[in-house]
């Protein structure tokens, strides 16, 4: 009877322990976490950007969406922006999805809340990861940028909305936000200085426009310039006295005696 109740004791103990490290295993793989939607491994997660409260018709944009491609893995053909026609796109560049639109004819209209961009993604690794966003430069037809505005997400897992309206993030990735800072200002709490708090601006760098193929001129090109200008004159002056020197010496050669 002792040995029956070992054995069953220890059948008993091995089945939990190999249910316990199971049901483990089963709930660590592809745990992944994204803008507060969870996930696993192979997962569909679609992002979507929304605008609202512009109180200028939108002319023009440039804008860039960031995320992490050791856990999502983006689908470029299914990258869309449903209220503009025309946007041109670039989803090769690395983590990042870039696209600017303008159009001074037909002005996009995001006083109400409308999907500015919508992409999807596969997750290819458990962890946590963000789907953020930075803007460049959004206009109306002051050609200055928009301080009324309000960006918000919402995220589907496989197709069902499981994170709706939440306030958007905002890339502080500085890499890229110094690569792609213009005359936008973004804040953190994705709204506009006019609309929101107007603290916590994210502001890259600046840097200073170039023109492709230009010849970058020193501090000290001024006065190379001054001193090569200076010899092309003072070598045109003595060219222009061993001239006057010559001519003369020809005009005045004595002529010949007659009386001889």
């Amino acid at each position: 009877m002792k040995r029956i109740l070992k054995t069953a004791f220890a059948l008993t103990m091995t089945a939990l322990i190999l249910a316990l490290s199971c049901a483990t295993a089963f709930a660590a793989k592809g745990d992944f976490t994204v803008n507060g939607a969870n996930a696993k491994v192979g997962d569909k997660i679609t992002y979507t950007l929304n605008l609202s409260d512009c109180t200028e018709k939108i002319e023009g944009l440039q804008m860039y969406v960031a995320y992490d491609s050791k856990y999502l893995k983006i689908d470029p053909e299914s990258l869309d922006f449903p209220k503009l026609s025309g946007v041109v796109s670039n989803t090769e560049l690395e983590d990042t999805i870039a696209f600017n639109w303008t159009d001074v004819q037909k002005t996009a209209d995001f006083s109400k809340k409308g999907k500015l961009l919508t992409v999807d993604f596969e997750v290819v690794k458990e962890g946590d990861a963000e789907i953020t966003y930075f803007v460049s430069e959004l206009y109306g037809n002051d050609l200055t940028y928009l301080k009324s505005f309000t960006f918000t997400n919402d995220v589907a897992v496989n197709g069902k909305t499981v994170v709706k309206n939440a306030s958007a993030i905002v890339c502080r990735d500085f890499k890229i936000i110094d690569e792609y800072q213009g005359s936008f200002t973004n804040y953190a709490d994705a709204k506009g200085e006019k609309n929101g708090s107007g603290k916590d601006a994210i502001i890259g760098v600046t840097k200073p426009a170039t023109v492709p193929g230009a010849t970058e001129v020193t501090k000290d090109s001024g006065s190379n310039i001054t001193t090569i200008i200076t010899i092309l004159v003072i070598a045109a002056i003595v060219i222009a006295i061993i001239i006057v020197a010559v001519l003369r010496r020809h005009f005045t050669k004595s002529e010949p005696d007659e009386n001889k």
